[in-house]
């Protein structure tokens, strides 16, 4: 009986899913820059007025980038800059903080640089936790993090907000 219930409830899920998508495409227009949606205006049966109808979720392009060195300033090659989880705030509810799980890592190149990016939905502010590790164990693990602001984004349109791009550096020390 159980089994028969998850499919019923999975069914029913993977079809609710396919209804929103069709109706949701069917209010939307793709405009001729990529990615980005029109505001459609139909008429208002009372009024007779145009309604603008939007479609979609508002967006940024969230850019981290910078070097990884040791403390005589060489850069260091093959160093993890692991990205453990993002944590999306906004301010309506004090404490709601939704920890998102990303585990993504980088690995720096022979200048010491690494670059992540990642496009996500807009709130208050987003903050990236950053974990900086030798995989050879010859220095200190570092634990960081870098926080966006909305009131940071710039140079967007439509749904999708603006961009931030900060550098983080990182200087290692030698364990002893």
């Amino acid at each position: 009986m159980k089994v028969f219930k998850r499919k019923v409830i999975k069914g029913t899920n993977w079809a609710l899913a396919g209804l929103m998508m069709v109706l949701g495409y069917s209010c939307s227009k793709e405009s001729k820059i990529s990615g980005v949606d029109e505001i459609i205006q139909i008429e208002d049966p009372n009024s007779g007025e145009d309604i603008r109808v939007a479609y979609g979720v508002p967006h940024a392009v969230y850019k981290l980038m910078g070097t990884v060195k040791d403390e005589d300033g060489k850069a260091l090659e093959g160093i993890r800059v692991i990205i453990p989880e993002l944590n999306n705030c906004t301010k309506i509810f004090e404490h709601n903080v939704r920890k998102i799980e990303l585990n993504d890592t980088l690995i720096t190149d022979k200048e010491g640089a690494y670059n992540f990016v990642t496009d996500w939905d807009v709130n208050d502010s987003l903050q990236v936790k950053l974990k900086v590790e030798d995989p050879q164990e010859r220095f200190e693990v570092v634990n960081d993090s870098v926080k966006y602001s909305s009131s940071e984004l710039s140079d967007g349109e439509g749904w999708m907000v603006g961009t931030k791009t900060k550098i983080k550096e990182f200087i290692l020390k030698l364990k002893k």
